[in-house]
Formats: C-alpha cells, sequence, structure tokens
C-alpha cells in the first residue's frame, strides 16, 4: 500500500512548488528487481511527461487504488513490486512520475562500531 505522507527538513524543502508529494510503502513489497523495502518513501512529480522506463505511480481516482508501474517500450505499464499494472478495463491515470526514492536508516546503523 501506499500513502501520502508529510516530510520536514531538507527533503520536504521539494514539496509544493513543482506539484511534487511524498508516498511511503506500507507493507512488504514483492521481491523483484525494483528491491522495495517497506518505508520506502517515494518523491512523486505530477503534470510531468512520462518516458519509456519511468517508475510512475498510478491510480483510478481512489487513494487506496494507488500503485507502482514501469513504463515499458510500447508505453503501456508493468507492475512493480507486488502492484499490479492497470487493466484496459480500469479508468486509469498517471499520477504522478517517481523522481526520487529515500530509504530511512535501522535503528542503529549510523551507531560507531
Amino acid at each position: 500500500m501506499l500513502e501520502e505522507v508529510e516530510l520536514d527538513g531538507q527533503a520536504g524543502q521539494f514539496a509544493g512548488g513543482k506539484h511534487t508529494f511524498f508516498l511511503a510503502l506500507r507493507g512488504e513489497a514483492a521481491a523483484d528487481d525494483e528491491h522495495f523495502q517497506e518505508g520506502d518513501i517515494f518523491a512523486v512529480t505530477e503534470g510531468v511527461d512520462v518516458e519509456v522506463g519511468d517508475l510512475v505511480v498510478w491510480w483510478t481516482g481512489v487513494v487506496r487504488t494507488l500503485a507502482l508501474a514501469r513504463v515499458e517500450e510500447d508505453l503501456s505499464f508493468r507492475g512493480v513490486g507486488g502492484f499490479p499494472a492497470p487493466t484496459p478495463n480500469l479508468s486509469a491515470k498517471v499520477r504522478g512520475v517517481v523522481v526520487g526514492r529515500l530509504r530511512p536508516l535501522a535503528p542503529g546503523a549510523m551507531a560507531e562500531s
């Protein structure tokens, strides 16, 4: 599940002006070549052109349908991280393009050894 979150500090400065918002991954992601982990935070920008290879957030206009997909060569979408790709019978829209990914440090990761 993706949940919209607000960030403060340096990361938070990117929200707003360019229509950038943040989504956090809640729950375990399926293992694939994206290597998503629970707690990953995605910076998503709305209103930019979608290109082949982009990681995008798509939805049907309902928050619970937010999902991640890669744009394929034929401009179709391939679901990633256990998220489904949109099906032809859905009125799916791209909510934005992922422009960055943050991974919170595990507790004690910066501790001296």
